[in-house]
């Protein structure tokens, strides 16, 4: 595969810490190991780093800056960071299709990219959501001739994170641009099969499917000190990051353990749930719920490297997806597998939930108390097993930058 030269536009980047900037990172980085030339267009709302210069990372005006130095801030701050979150929308995401980074970082891309093509001999450019909006990037460019990806990481109006907007009107406007931006594209790439069958069902493209994967390069070393945190006489389950969100309930866990702590409590005296990561007053108020015998510790937010100290610590750790969003397969699948841990998902019917009985690990749907204290019942009794080192590789990177370069040459081919 010859040497690409690739413009690679993602809003979440480092020195941002919010897991949306982890598959740009990786994606970057391993792309320029398989002998790409990429230059990365984002945000400055999350500051810079020393290695911009040499990698090379342009970063862009943003309206969100601006506002947070009216605030006294220099810089945004990552979502998750302190040990409570409201999850509560943004007003104007109410307000402005397809998201408010349209008005607020977009046009300041869309500029630049301009420029960049311009000055530099771009062979293909990648465009990742969310924001939807870095889509209006690749829609420029493409019109000036340069081939397009569009790497879609959550469904755009398919089991959209964003809240349903109030009128008809934004409604219409909002699938309007979903067709005409993924639709204008050379290629579309998902995160997810069940995203990327809704686009294929609906006539607005024919994905490629390139999951997110374990990056065993930039990841925190691990401290090696212990957590501290867990019970040596206990089974201890871990859970890292947050629930909010359209996808993560965790009451019918928190039933589920409840009911084990009834109808087994010998099981439950020998169980603990571990939830390290920010949470709302509600999911607060949940897992202050009495489950004795069984015991539940909520360790709130932990820097990266501290949670993977816990990860590999834990004797097994828990992942949570409804089915209700069915194309949930995040980052932290993906730092489980690495850990090598044995993995319980109440994740059943979701494309989380089938990564994970592919390698081997328990699956039950996230909505079934009776299922999940089945499941905790067998955790306990030690008949959960990590996945083996085989199952894990074709989702650690480089393999997933392969498949995405074999994307940028498909797309190259198919607009000559």
């Amino acid at each position: 595969m010859s040497p690409r030269s690739i413009l690679l536009v993602a809003y979440f980047y480092p020195p941002c810490r919010d897991t949306g900037a982890l598959r740009p990172e990786s994606m970057a980085r391993w792309l320029r190991r398989l002998g790409h030339e990429v230059t990365v267009l984002t945000t400055s709302a999350y500051g810079s780093t020393e290695s911009d210069r040499a990698e090379p990372v342009v970063r862009t005006a943003d309206a969100q800056l601006w506002r947070a130095r009216l605030r006294g801030s220099q810089t945004v701050d990552a979502l998750y960071d302190a040990d409570t979150y409201g999850g509560r929308p943004h007003p104007l995401s109410r307000l402005i299709v397809p998201e408010p980074l349209a008005l607020a970082w977009a046009p300041f891309a869309r500029s630049r990219a301009l420029r960049l093509a311009r000055q530099r001999d771009f062979d293909c450019v990648i465009t990742s959501s969310p924001p939807e909006s870095a889509h209006a990037v690749g829609m420029a460019l493409r019109r000036r001739g340069l081939p397009w990806v569009a790497d879609v990481r959550d469904g755009w109006t398919f089991e959209p994170l964003r809240p349903r907007f109030p009128s008809a009107a934004q409604r219409r406007l909002d699938e309007r641009l979903e067709r005409r931006w993924l639709g204008g594209a050379d290629a579309v790439v998902c995160v997810s099969e069940p995203a990327a069958a809704d686009l294929r069902r609906r006539g607005i493209a024919d994905p490629a499917l390139i999951a997110n994967g374990w990056d065993p390069e930039p990841a925190p070393t691990p401290s090696g000190a212990p957590a501290a945190l867990l019970d040596p006489e206990r089974v201890s389950l871990v859970y890292t990051g947050r629930f909010g969100g359209y996808g993560r309930d965790p009451a019918p866990l928190v039933e589920g353990l409840a009911r084990l702590a009834r109808d087994a409590p010998a099981s439950a005296a020998a169980l603990e749930l571990v939830i390290a990561g920010p949470l709302t007053t509600a999911e607060a108020e949940l897992l202050a719920r009495d489950v004795s015998r069984a015991r539940i510790v909520r360790a709130g937010s932990l820097p990266r490297e501290r949670a993977l100290d816990l990860q590999r610590e834990a004797d097994a750790l828990l992942l949570l997806a409804q089915p209700t969003r069915s194309q949930l397969l995040n980052i932290k699948l993906f730092e489980y597998l690495a850990a090598g841990r044995p993995i319980l998902a109440l994740a059943g019917d979701t494309e989380a939930g089938r990564v994970v009985a592919e390698i081997g690990g328990e699956t039950v749907r996230a909505d079934d108390p009776a299922a999940i204290a089945a499941a905790l019942a067998r955790l306990v009794a030690g008949e959960l097993r990590a996945p083996s080192a085989d199952a894990v590789a074709g989702y650690t990177y480089p393999a997933p930058a392969e498949r995405m370069a074999e994307v940028v040459e498909a797309a190259i081919s198919r607009r000559a």
